[in-house]
């Protein structure tokens, strides 16, 4: 209905249009220039009301079921290009680090090694606890880019990428398998494929919103006009996109970060199932609490690594979603010494009890020795 409905207010006399440029020269102080302004800024209005309303319904549509590989609102081959040319845009942006040197070029190998191992182990465990997910994501590929920022990306595809400077944090091989696992949790999630979805959708209605040729009309006037609307139309038309985009994507996040750690969390959980059935392999056992306790980060050091801050932001809000899940555990300990400890109050009792009563003479054995 809001779509609709900013449709109509577009369209209908009381808003001033564009089309007053074909009737009147352009001039820097043009009463027509005032309108077109005018104009754009209540579409943009108009079009951030409808961003929210799509991100609203993405939200409705978040949960999808994993196992069904047949839900996507996209081609797999569409979503599969968008979220890698996505990925690739958003490592471009980041800075490169140095080229290394002696020791620190081992250092770098060592961890490149780490997060191979590792990420085997994981892709296994993924596999068992999702046994469909081969269809849409048949190998998951692991690669460290040499980026100096904390971070990891990954493309529906199951490419996963972890940024060389999360290795300055020495991370734990259980808390850098949860960082591999949360970002695995993306492609497993269908994050990916929901957020190209909801760019196409918001494309499609900004194109709705700012047709063109609709908003030019079959008026042929100046060449110098027409050309002055149509760049104003597609302005107007790309920031409508981008900003809805940003707000529907800003809306869906959260709810994905939480999935992604429930995600995880499984792929963990069945990580160490696959360590105890295989203990021979070189595998341990993921901890919870350690990897609680290892990615707890102060301010200091979030601020410290400013170009890292939102990523390390968000790993903060999964770190404390694990210490509750440590909390829940302590607590559950705690009860449970308490419940052991009342009942051996109470069977010391119930023993006490029955020595006391043992211990009393018996009436019928007092009158019998008496007797003798």
């Amino acid at each position: 209905m809001v779509f609709v409905n900013a449709r109509r207010l577009l369209n209908s006399k009381r808003l001033p249009t564009l089309s007053c440029l074909l009737r009147k020269p352009i001039l820097p102080h043009n009463n027509c220039l005032n309108q077109t302004v005018i104009t754009l800024s209540l579409s943009l209005a108009l079009a951030a009301n409808t961003a929210v309303a799509a991100a609203d319904l993405a939200a409705q549509s978040h949960a999808t079921n994993i196992e069904n590989n047949n839900d996507s609102m996209v081609p797999s081959v569409i979503s599969d290009a968008v979220s890698d040319v996505d990925m690739q845009l958003r490592l471009a942006a980041k800075s490169n680090t140095e080229v290394c040197a002696a020791d620190i070029c081992l250092q770098n190998q060592a961890f490149n090694t780490r997060v191979q191992q590792l990420g085997a182990q994981l892709s296994e465990a993924a596999y068992a606890q999702y046994p469909t997910l081969k269809k849409r994501a048949p190998n998951f590929v692991f690669s460290v880019a040499e980026k100096k920022e904390a971070g990891s990306a990954s493309n529906a595809r199951g490419k996963v990428v972890i940024f060389r400077g999360l290795q300055a944090f020495a991370l734990t091989d259980d808390a850098l398998s949860f960082v591999m696992g949360r970002e695995m949790a993306h492609v497993i999630g269908k994050h990916h494929n929901k957020n190209t979805s909801t760019k196409l959708i918001i494309s499609a209605l900004a194109t709705i919103l700012f047709p063109a040729v609709g908003i030019i009309g079959a008026s042929s006037a100046a060449t110098q006009a027409t050309t002055a609307t149509t760049l104003l139309t597609s302005a107007a038309s790309t920031a409508t996109s981008l900003l809805g985009s940003e707000v529907a994507l800003a809306k869906m996040k959260p709810s994905q970060l939480v999935e992604a750690d429930e995600i995880a969390l499984k792929v963990l959980n069945q990580l160490s199932i696959n360590a105890a059935l295989n203990s021979s392999q070189n595998s341990t056992q993921w901890n919870l609490r350690e990897t609680a306790s290892v990615l707890q980060l102060d301010e200091a050091e979030i601020t410290a690594n400013s170009a890292s801050k939102n990523w390390l932001q968000d790993l903060q809000t999964s770190q404390a979603y694990l210490q509750q899940l440590v909390n829940v555990e302590d607590n559950a300990v705690v009860a449970l010494e308490t419940e052991t400890l009342q009942l051996d109050v109470a069977e010391a009792d119930l023993i006490n009890q029955d020595h006391v009563v043992s211990s009393l003479p018996v009436a019928g054995n007092h009158k019998l020795e008496a007797a003798k």
